[in-house]
């Protein structure tokens, strides 16, 4: 089981907190506020209270036998570098910065931490491509151009096999599944992805109108499937 910490239950910091509690990992969840973590305590073993630019109290916590330590300390300036300068002079080895303006990113960046995250940057780059992208309803990246994206079925697809399809010849991708929606059920990518999903389908499966495809192939070739119709 991995162990982190999140320091700061703000916002993002408690949506992290129990994304990682649900997916698995040990999590310390670390703030000033007692309203937050009577809140965290819904989720979290390990809620601790505490003055986080107090290093005695950070040594306190053991954080060196962690994965990671997460900051997510508010828009305190201040407070965030504050945090970081100590927890490095801990020797924490992997420090996770959320990062709150153009400013922010730039001085963590100088005093060397390697993961730094901008959700307020990140999520309007992410947004955007996903709404330039016709019939996407989710994409992750990989490595280079390749995605793995759920797609919209294009009308010429529906009643026709796999098989016929013939999509690697003629897009050179490849589908991974079938997502089987259920009467009017519409995308929620909030659902277990693997609902109702059809892993690895049969050359001699047919596409139904009330489905969603998942693709692997290049953002290029996949834009080809995507703009059909």
């Amino acid at each position: 089981m991995q162990k982190y910490a999140v320091i700061g239950l703000g916002n993002f910091g408690m949506h992290m907190a129990k994304s990682l509690a649900e997916y698995g990992s040990e999590v310390t969840g670390i703030d000033i506020d007692s309203a937050k973590l009577s809140q965290a305590g819904r989720f979290l073993k390990n809620p601790v209270k505490g003055d986080v630019t107090d290093t005695g109290f950070l040594e306190s916590l053991n954080l060196k036998s962690m994965d990671g330590v997460l900051v997510s300390a508010g828009t305190d300036l201040g407070l965030n570098i504050l945090v970081t300068l100590n927890l490095k002079k801990l020797g924490i080895q992997k420090i996770i910065v959320c990062a709150y303006s153009e400013n922010h990113y730039k001085i963590i960046e100088q005093i060397g931490v390697q993961e730094i995250i901008f959700p307020q940057r990140d999520v309007a780059a992410w947004l955007g491509k996903k709404l330039s992208m016709k019939n996407v309803l989710d994409y992750i990246p990989l490595a280079g151009e390749y995605v793995v994206m759920n797609v919209k079925p294009p009308k010429s697809f529906i009643g026709v096999s796999i098989r016929d399809l013939q999509i690697g010849a003629r897009f050179q991708c490849q589908i991974l599944g079938i997502k089987y929606l259920e009467g009017n059920e519409s995308w929620n990518p909030d659902k277990p992805e693997w609902e109702n999903m059809r892993i690895a389908p049969t050359a001699n499966e047919v596409i139904p109108a009330n489905s969603v495809l998942l693709f692997l192939g290049k953002r290029s070739d996949l834009r080809k499937i995507q703009d059909m119709d």
